[in-house]
């Protein structure tokens, strides 16, 4: 997938909410109805299941600065190092805790992986939410100053929409493309 084609999607799906907001779609939703203020999480999670349909992996990133956070996407292709995996076995007595405290068998080995900013800094940052702060209205793009303001705090494969309230934006905001 290009970049000009990730760019054109995520203008689509800009589109899209702005033309949903415009019919008072959102007029319910305590969050999504100051878009694009204070919901680029959830707006991370809608436009990220909308490009995992178009075969466009993500990686979901949360950064602060001076006590505001801020979500943006990365594109999950090869300008991406894989992240670092942890392995951790937990002791016997500890298992045992674990194992009685949850009413089921547990895995003695835990696998484990996370994101670091290095592993980042190269990738294609996706954000369509940083007009809240006077910034382009969809970025499609690598690191810039605006982006590298924030201090990484997180970051995680993008790996499903996870609630209905959600998935009900979604479908809205689906209804909006043409």
């Amino acid at each position: 997938m290009t970049d000009i084609k990730i760019k054109e999607f995520s203008q689509t799906f800009k589109n899209a909410i702005i033309e949903a907001q415009e019919n008072d779609q959102f007029a319910d939703d305590m969050l999504f109805c100051k878009f694009p203020k204070a919901c680029c999480g959830d707006t991370c999670y809608l436009l990220g299941e909308f490009l995992k349909r178009r075969g466009i992996n993500t990686i979901y990133v949360c950064g602060d600065f001076n006590g505001q956070t801020h979500a943006w996407l990365v594109v999950k292709d090869e300008r991406v190092e894989e992240p670092i995996k942890y392995e951790c076995t937990i002791p016997d007595n500890v298992l045992g805790c674990f194992r009685s405290y949850i009413g089921r068998e547990i895995e003695q080995t835990i696998r484990s992986e996370r994101y670091e900013e290095k592993n980042l800094i190269n990738g294609l940052i996706i954000d369509i939410t940083a007009d809240q702060f006077e910034e382009s209205s969809v970025h499609v793009g690598p690191m810039d100053s605006f982006h590298s303001n924030f201090k990484f705090m997180y970051a995680h494969d993008y790996d499903g929409i996870g609630t209905e309230r959600l998935e009900g934006l979604l479908n809205v905001i689906l209804d909006y493309i043409k």
